[in-house]
């Protein structure tokens, strides 16, 4: 995920450009990115990999999870597809 994020720009470089949060009870939050070189804001992700739709529950708890950071910017990516 890193890899794509820092191809479209942002980070600097791979080993900069972000962290992963913890697997278990991260609250919503997959991993943090920089939204430039610079790391003067980042960037909120959720990632997620599955078969079936993503509904709006999924995009409330991710906003939820945003809030809970008070974070400005947040990205939700997925291998499906959203209803």
């Amino acid at each position: 995920m890193w890899s794509f994020l820092v191809k479209m720009g942002y980070g600097g470089s791979i080993a900069e450009a972000g962290k992963a949060t913890k697997y278990t009870n991260d609250e919503g939050i997959d991993g943090i990115i920089k939204e430039d070189k610079l790391g003067l804001d980042v960037i909120y992700v959720q990632a997620k990999r599955w078969e079936g739709i993503i509904s709006r529950p999924e995009i409330q708890k991710f906003v939820g999870a945003l809030a809970g950071q008070r974070a400005k910017k947040g990205v939700f990516i997925t291998t499906s597809d959203f209803f």
